[in-house]
Parts: C-alpha cells; structure tokens; sequence
C-alpha cells in the first residue's frame, strides 16, 4: 500500500506540473512550490488547474470524477497509515484504533483484514490510473485489467 501511495503522490505531482504548463514533467520550480503543499492542497491544485483549462481541454471537463477517486484513496490509505494496528489479546484479531473530536470525542476500533489493506491499495492504484487518463488521454487500466 505505501508503494503504490508513492506512485499515486508522484501521478498528482506530475499532473500539477504538466497542467501548469511547465516544460518538463517534473519542472524544479513545480517541485520546489509542491515541497510546500499537503496531498489536500494538491488535490485541489488539480481541481482548480483543470476547471481553469476545460474549456480549451475538453477531456479535463469530468476531472471531478477523479478527484473523488483520489479522495477516496486517501481517505482509505489514512484509515492505515495514521491508526495504530495491534493484536486483540482476547480475541486474537488484528484491530486498529482511530478516534476524532469534532463536537465530540468518538472512538473507533476495527478488525484488519489483509483484505481490506488489498482493497485500499486497490483503491488508490484505480486513482492513479485515472489520472493518467485524464491528464493523457490514454486509457490505463487497472494491472489486474491488462490483457
């Protein structure tokens, strides 16, 4: 799952940077101002970069339906990477714990599965197909999907 997250942080990175109009992929001076951002603010980076050029880049007009793909990826690959995964002694499970405080403390414990890690890694690899076929209009599958 991290591997893949690195390949999906470097996708939106080179998005940024083509869709700014930089001549090479991964132009120093995108570099140095994406060093600054989060994943969220490159997230709409890309948002705003591609509502600017749709109306002289048509095939950007339906880029919202990957960002929320790449959303969701986020959303699934935090799920793990920022929640402790530990051991249930008394039931022998694989748990992880997560808890947030907006209005009110709530806590959450979960069974880990290593399918649900397959899922999100699934998850954010779908992103990154997406959005290489956005930016280049090249239609890439999942690997699992490849002939």
């Amino acid at each position: 799952m991290t591997s893949i997250w690195g390949s999906l942080e470097t996708s939106v990175d080179l998005a940024i940077s083509l869709l700014a109009g930089y001549d090479k992929p991964l132009d120093e001076r995108a570099l140095i101002l994406l060093a600054h951002s989060n994943f969220q603010q490159r997230i709409h980076m890309i948002s705003s970069l591609c509502e600017f050029l749709s109306p002289d880049y048509p095939h950007l007009v339906n880029y919202s339906h990957v960002i929320k793909k790449i959303e969701a990826a986020q959303k699934s690959r935090n799920k793990y990477a920022h929640n402790a995964i530990t051991i249930d002694e008394e039931t022998n499970e694989v748990i992880t714990n997560s808890y947030s405080s907006r209005g009110s403390l709530k806590l959450n414990t979960e069974v880990v599965k290593i399918e649900y890690i397959q899922e999100a890694t699934a998850k954010i690899h779908i992103a990154m197909c997406s959005l290489h076929t956005l930016i280049t209009q090249k239609d890439m599958k999942p690997v699992w999907e490849r002939v």
